[in-house]
């Protein structure tokens, strides 16, 4: 049990605030996962977006929200009350348009929708399968630019390929956010998403920084690998 009187969630909230905190000279978004603060009170993710907007960073909840209308409107009202500026979505319902429109309508709340996924299994379905002839996750990338999403959930492992994120980029434009993970704990490659993403990219590294001996000088090594990478293109 957490020591000091405080319960598991106030110590897992703890935790987060601790890391906001130790990366906040080199992060420009936080993304806590759903999964590992689930129990969180709307107090405590308040008091979380809160820190992550008071750091000059932006509050991504990493939701993965996939479901029919009415319930996808509920919980895109409630995300806002807790205060994040952006959430991700997997848009296998068929309802991304409607989605958006439940995210963007009063207080806005940005959309990354699920792409191409950084996970090995990915490949099978987002890759493999066709919606009118073109690969699924093509399919989807349009379905971003038609429905007015803020961004794609796009990875840099191994069978994410340059040409996947030259054509990711194309199908919705300069304009919509990359976000990019896979790197670190999963050894994707940074070059491919700096060199072929645009100038909208949003480098996603989670689990290598946050159970590291120290996450500050772990962020700080991962900040200026991005930039060498950067300046080497000469972007």
């Amino acid at each position: 049990p957490p020591a000091g009187g405080l319960d598991e969630s106030d110590a897992r909230l703890g935790f987060c605030l601790d890391i906001v905190r130790s990366v906040e000279d080199y992060a420009v978004a936080a993304k806590p996962n759903q999964q590992y603060i689930f129990g969180f009170t709307v107090g405590q993710h308040r008091r979380l977006t809160r820190e992550i907007g008071k750091r000059g960073m932006v509050s991504i909840l990493d939701y993965k929200l996939n479901d029919i209308g009415d319930t996808v409107r509920s919980a895109m009202f409630w995300i806002k009350e807790c205060g994040y500026d952006a959430v991700t979505l997997n848009p296998l319902p068929g309802n991304l348009a409607e989605a958006v429109r439940s995210a963007h309508e009063g207080r806005y709340l940005g959309v990354i929708v699920l792409t191409l996924m950084s996970n090995p299994e990915a490949e099978r379905y987002l890759k493999g399968a066709t919606v009118d002839s073109e690969p699924l996750y093509m399919a989807i990338a349009r379905g971003v630019r038609e429905s007015g999403a803020d961004g794609c959930v796009v990875g840099a492992t191994g069978h994410v390929s340059a040409s996947d994120i030259r054509s990711i980029r194309a199908a919705v434009g300069d304009d919509r956010v990359l976000l990019v993970p896979g790197i670190g704990a999963q050894r994707g490659d940074p070059e491919k998403a700096i060199r072929w993403g645009g100038e909208n990219v949003l480098i996603n590294v989670g689990r290598a920084i946050i159970y590291s001996d120290s996450p500050r000088e772990r962020a700080a090594e991962y900040s200026r690998m991005f930039n060498e990478i950067r300046r080497g293109l000469g972007c």
